[in-house]
C-alpha cells in the first residue's frame, strides 16, 4: 500500500508525464499544420519539374534540415530525433527537457517506493532517499545517451548501405536517367533493406528538389549524417556537378574506395580479436586446462601425503 507520505511524489510524477503527452500531442498538431502550408506553397510553383517523392517529402526535409542552424552536435541530433516523433525544431529541447523529468520521476519514484519496502533498509530512512537520489541522476542522463546511441547506429547504417545505393544510382544514371530520377528510384529500392539510408536519400532528394543549388541539398547530406564515407561522397558529387565531369565514372570509382575501406575495416577488426580474447582466455579457459592438466597429479600427492 502507498503511504500518505508517498502521495506529493507520485501526483507530481503523474503530472510530469500528462504535461509532456499533451505537449508533444500539441507539437504533433502544429507540424502537421506548418508542413500541409509549406507543401502547399512549393507545389503550385514546382508542379511541372519536381518528382512526386520529393513533393511527398519536402515538408519533412524543411522540417528535419532546421535542425543544421544549431551549432551544438548533441542538440542537432535531439532535434533530428525528435523529429522522428513529430516534436517541430523550436519545441525539441523543451521536449525533450521534459521526457528527462519524467524519466528522472519515474526512476526516483521507482525506486523509494520499491527500497521503502525492503525490510533491511527499515531502520535506515535515508537510504532509500538516497537510493532514488542516484536513480534519478542516471535518469537524468539515461535519455542524452539513448539519444546518442541511436543516433550513431543510424549512422552506421547509412554507411553500411552506401556502397550498394552507389552501385544502384550507377545503373540509373547509365540507363539513362538524372540524379534526381536516379535518388527516387534507389529510395524506392532501399526502402526495405536500408530504411536509415533511404530516408536520408529522401531528404537529400526533397532538398535537390526545392534548394536553389545541388551543392547546399548535398552538403546538407554530409552535415546531418556527419560520416566521413558520406563526406567523401558529397564531396565528389558536388566536384562533379560543379566541374561537369563523368557522373558514372565517379560514382562507380567512389563505390569501389568505399568497398575497400569497409573491407579493410573488417580486416582491422579480425586483427583486433586475438587481443580481445586474451583477458577471457586467462580468466575462463586457464583455470579448466590447469585443472584437467595438473588435477590428478595434485590428487595423487594429496592422497600419498594423507597416507603417511
Amino acid at each position: 500500500m502507498v503511504s500518505l507520505s508517498d502521495l506529493p511524489v507520485l501526483l507530481g510524477a503523474l503530472a510530469l508525464c500528462i504535461a509532456g503527452i499533451a505537449l508533444i500531442a500539441s507539437g504533433r498538431r502544429t507540424r502537421n499544420e506548418a508542413l500541409a502550408r509549406r507543401v502547399g506553397m512549393i507545389e503550385p510553383r514546382f508542379a511541372g519539374s519536381v518528382p512526386s517523392l520529393a513533393l511527398r517529402s519536402g515538408g519533412e526535409a524543411l522540417f528535419r534540415t532546421a535542425a543544421q542552424g544549431i551549432a551544438d552536435p548533441a542538440q542537432r541530433q535531439i532535434v533530428r530525433l525528435m523529429a522522428h516523433i513529430g516534436v517541430p525544431p523550436k519545441r525539441a529541447a523543451i521536449v525533450f527537457t521534459i521526457m528527462r523529468l519524467v524519466v528522472v520521476a519515474l526512476f526516483a519514484v521507482g525506486t523509494y517506493l520499491w527500497a521503502s519496502r525492503v525490510q533491511r533498509f527499515a531502520a535506515m530512512p535515508a537510504v532509500p532517499l538516497l537510493i532514488a537520489a542516484m536513480a534519478g541522476v542516471l535518469g537524468w542522463f539515461a535519455p542524452m545517451y539513448s539519444v546518442s546511441y541511436a543516433s550513431n547506429q543510424r549512422a552506421k547504417a547509412v554507411r553500411a548501405g552506401l556502397p550498394d545505393a552507389l552501385e544502384l544510382l550507377v545503373v540509373c544514371v547509365e540507363a539513362g536517367l538524372s540524379l534526381e530520377d536516379g535518388l527516387g528510384r534507389v529510395v524506392v529500392e532501399l526502402e526495405r533493406s536500408q530504411p536509415a539510408l533511404a530516408d536520408e536519400l529522401n531528404i537529400t532528394l526533397a532538398d535537390l528538389a526545392i534548394l536553389p543549388s545541388r551543392e547546399q541539398a548535398l552538403a546538407n547530406l554530409a552535415e546531418r549524417v556527419d560520416v566521413p564515407s558520406v563526406r567523401s561522397v558529397v564531396t565528389t558529387l558536388a566536384q562533379t556537378l560543379r566541374y561537369g565531369t563523368p557522373l558514372v565514372q565517379a560514382l562507380r570509382v567512389t563505390a569501389a574506395e568505399l568497398r575497400n575501406d569497409y573491407l579493410i575495416e573488417l580486416e582491422e577488426r579480425a586483427n583486433r580479436l586475438p587481443a580481445y580474447m586474451t583477458i577471457p582466455v586467462i580468466v575462463f579457459l586457464m583455470p579448466t586446462i590447469f585443472l584437467i592438466v595438473g588435477g590428478p597429479a595434485a590428487l595423487r600427492l594429496i592422497d600419498a601425503f594423507a597416507h603417511r
